[in-house]
């Protein structure tokens, strides 16, 4: 058949079928005598399902080569995901207590590690316990960056902490914040040296950094971490209680725990 393709040694032939719902896209036929080794899905999940370890990793597997099916022409023949180009969204997190901030060490110069600790503190904290009077959260972005140099980067469309002197390590500021900053669209803004909440519902002029993967949040908030000189960014999806996806220039983790106390 001139649309044939012969299988090597080594190669899986229609893994999807054990991480998702497929259907085959083609038939399968012997050229020679020959072995291979069938895995029954159902048989597979029955194993796995006895082993705690094995499941979570199989299922943390599962998220990864569904995203990368999903960039792939639809074929039996998948190379598995490399784990390299996993991504941070799709990862469960060990939630770990008294964490230390990542990248302290690697921050840049306008950049205070304590106003990235009380920016991370406040996010997990919505993240895990959602907004005021039990409202839940519908994702957000905090950016932790220079307030000048982010000047040229983007602007909100209407921007209710413009002219005030709120600092994100106060009680109060962070109880504003909750109540009228991120249930709203766009992002949160924070000056990196002076802990000033700078705006709400801000928005990035360029995302060609950001890839074209993931939706626009997740684009977004890889673009401006590489802007104005690197920003710390915090991103939490909305269906999450306490992960978070963080980017420092094009360094990105998963994170889910508390800080230490300093």
């Amino acid at each position: 058949m001139a649309t044939a393709t012969r299988l090597s040694r080594g190669q899986w032939l229609s893994e999807a079928v054990l991480w998702t719902v497929w259907e085959h896209t083609g038939t399968l036929g012997a050229a020679s005598l020959g072995t291979f080794a069938l895995l029954s899905h159902t048989s597979f999940e029955e194993a796995i399902t006895l082993h705690p370890a094995v499941h979570w990793l199989s299922v943390l597997y599962a998220r990864q080569f569904v995203i990368h099916l999903n960039k792939m022409p639809m074929s039996d023949l998948i190379a598995p995901p490399d784990v390299q180009k996993w991504k941070p969204e799709a990862q469960d997190c060990i939630v770990q207590e008294n964490a230390s901030l990542p990248w302290e060490d690697q921050l840049p110069r306008h950049i205070e590690a304590n106003v990235v600790k009380d920016c991370l503190r406040l996010a997990c904290d919505v993240a895990r316990n959602g907004l005021d009077e039990n409202r839940p959260h519908h994702g957000f972005v905090m950016i932790v960056g220079d307030e000048k140099a982010l000047a040229s980067c983007g602007k909100s469309g209407f921007n209710p902490f413009l002219g005030h002197d709120l600092k994100i390590k106060d009680a109060g500021s962070q109880e504003t914040l909750r109540r009228n900053a991120f249930h709203a669209d766009g992002a949160i803004v924070v000056d990196s040296i002076s802990g000033r909440v700078v705006a709400s519902g801000w928005f990035v002029g360029d995302i060609r950094l950001g890839g074209s993967d993931g939706g626009a949040r997740s684009r977004s908030a890889k673009a401006v971490a590489q802007q104005a000189g690197d920003c710390y960014v915090i991103k939490a999806s909305e269906d999450s209680r306490g992960k978070l996806v963080l980017h420092l220039g094009t360094k990105t983790q998963a994170f889910n725990g508390t800080l230490q106390l300093d």
